[in-house]
């Protein structure tokens, strides 16, 4: 499942981002929540995904700010 969403991720990540390499890190962490979120109560994966990958990202945005 994640696998066949890491190219949609990625692009996602990088328009904010605007670094390939952050980019991937994002999605990195995104597998790490992916792996242990619990996926008997996730109704929709892709949505799952893009949510957890938004929440980093924006995470990394504020956290260069400080």
């Amino acid at each position: 499942m994640f696998e066949n969403s890491r190219a949609r991720l990625e692009a996602i990540a990088y328009r904010p981002l605007g670094s390939a390499s952050d980019a991937e890190d994002a999605v990195q962490d995104t597998f790490v929540r992916w792996h242990a979120a619990d996926h008997e109560f996730v109704e929709t994966p892709d949505a799952w995904l893009t949510k957890a990958l938004t929440n980093i990202c924006l995470n990394q945005l504020t956290s260069a700010h400080a």
